[in-house]
């Protein structure tokens, strides 16, 4: 007779923090990402079942499996990989309970990132000072040319701040143009406002 499982926990924070070297920060701005890149998961997860696109259903749980290991979300990563195993067999349609699971894990997760999000976040988010700006924006451009990987890491740290208002325009475009991979144009931006010419 098979053992039960033991029940998992939706994040293990620790474990994640461990993961990064302990760099909190950097763990908030990844869990941040997280839950904006997979913030419509459930509606995915059901439409794409109901229409039987079963190989995109896959390549989506294929992709959620291993983004929640990597953030030590293991009932989510678990539920996503049984679905993409489900997927693979070929044998259609998946069953209620596994869909149901896998959106429950989804939701636990959700209201624990949401948790841990506005706990860092605190009463009042203050905006970093001008020359912190200057200095992690130079900083920034440097890395790109040089890293990165460790630029992406900064980026993930910078994109939670809040910077003086005059900036704060050019620091979203920034952001959109860095998370669609666009690194000349978000180089450009950033120079704008470092306030050199490109």
């Amino acid at each position: 007779m098979p053992r039960p499982e033991r029940p998992q926990q939706a994040l293990d924070y620790d474990a994640a923090l461990r993961r990064l070297g302990g760099n909190q920060g950097l763990l908030n701005a990844v869990l941040a990402k997280f839950a904006e890149d997979f913030q419509t998961f459930p509606q995915r997860l059901l439409s794409l079942s109901e229409a039987g696109q079963w190989d995109e259903l896959r390549i989506l749980t294929h992709t959620l499996k291993g983004s929640a290991a990597n953030i030590s979300a293991g009932r989510l990563s678990s539920a996503a990989a049984a679905i993409e195993s489900q997927i693979k067999t070929g044998t259609g349609a998946l069953s209620t309970e596994m869909c149901q699971e896998c959106s429950y894990a989804w939701q636990e997760l959700s209201d624990a990132l949401d948790a841990i999000l506005e706990a860092q976040q605190g009463p009042e988010s203050v905006a970093m000072s001008l020359t912190e700006m200057l200095v992690r924006l130079n900083r920034l451009l440097a890395l790109i040319d040089s890293d990165l990987a460790a630029a992406d890491a900064m980026f993930l740290e910078l994109r939670q701040q809040r910077v003086p208002d005059r900036y704060q325009d050019d620091f979203n475009l920034f952001i959109k143009l860095f998370d669609a991979f666009d690194v000349r144009g978000a180089k450009s931006v950033l120079a704008r406002m470092l306030g050199r010419e490109t």
